[in-house]
């Protein structure tokens, strides 16, 4: 773990700190338009301030260009700059959530144009694979819902194999053809997960596992706290209540941070919602603790 990461509820001087303002309503993982959400960054802030948000992150796919699109006046809301980022362990995908960098660090903008042209390039291999099966899709049809970066991910195929009658919904599409190991899947180009946890400290961020619950083996996470992850995304939609309990042990035991989100993505087939999310004191305190630490490091960047 990163020296400069205090530990869950600690800040930068080593000291407990309880906000007598500390946020409450929290959700640190939301996704726009900008990957595979349904609205728009200007959609979403507005939504989140009206739904009483206090701290939001938007979190969209190898991507921060949300960022560059936000309305001038975000007030009342705060907004801790995040990412998703697909790394690959082992052989099998691991999202690590990115939050707090600097998004005009070099060597995070080189991983990001990698990833938006190594996405295309696999949309093209998976529109060959579909349309050996009869499934004529062209590229551009992909492109036309896949937002303003262009940042194709496979729930944009799947838009358009239901608009063109291929399948009924989104989890078709992935149980039949385009799901991992499916007949028309093709992995993406992926770092690895101590290489993107190196980006992400080194953009003067922190690590956290995404959704650790939908990991492909559960010892993976032990293995990525050895390679120095800052924190567990504790609380999300898809983990049952013993999942949450366990990952906040682990946390403590670990000195880990702890956030929480609901991964909306604006779909109805998704179990998520543009809400804050009710989760325990402990939590909370993780959260509020990140959020300083991240503003005092902002200070240290700009000073």
């Amino acid at each position: 773990m990163a020296d400069s990461i205090p530990g869950a509820g600690k800040l930068n001087n080593g000291m407990i700190k309880k906000e007598i303002n500390s946020f409450r309503r929290i959700n640190l993982h939301l996704h726009t338009n900008v990957s595979d959400g349904i609205l728009s960054p200007a959609e979403l802030v507005k939504e989140a301030k009206a739904k009483g948000l206090e701290l939001i992150s938007i979190t969209d796919h190898d991507s921060a260009d949300a960022y560059k699109m936000l309305p001038p006046t975000l007030t009342p809301l705060n907004i801790l700059p995040g990412m998703e980022i697909s790394s690959m362990h082992k052989g099998h995908d691991v999202h690590i959530l990115a939050y707090g960098c600097d998004f005009d660090n070099q060597a995070l903008i080189e991983m990001t144009e990698m990833y938006l042209v190594g996405r295309r390039e696999r949309a093209q291999k998976m529109l060959k694979l579909l349309a050996q099966m009869g499934l004529e899709i062209s590229l551009q049809e992909v492109i036309a819902v896949a937002g303003s970066r262009e940042l194709i991910v496979r729930p944009h195929i799947a838009q358009v194999m239901i608009k063109k009658g291929f399948v009924q919904n989104k989890n078709e599409a992935f149980d039949k053809y385009i799901g991992n190991f499916k007949p028309a899947f093709v992995p993406k180009p992926e770092l690895k997960v101590e290489s993107v946890i190196k980006l992400i400290h080194d953009a003067g961020g922190f690590a956290l596992i995404a959704h650790p619950g939908k990991l492909t083996n559960a010892a993976f996470i032990y293995d990525i706290i050895d390679m120095g992850i800052d924190g567990l995304e504790v609380w999300h939609p898809d983990h049952y209540p013993t999942e949450v309990e366990n990952f906040i042990t682990i946390a403590q035991k670990n000195g880990l941070l702890m956030t929480a989100g609901s991964d909306y993505h604006g779909d109805s087939e998704r179990n998520s919602l543009l809400d804050y999310v009710q989760v325990s004191e402990e939590i909370l305190d993780s959260i509020n603790a990140l959020w300083q630490e991240y503003k005092w490091r902002l200070n240290t960047r700009s000073s």
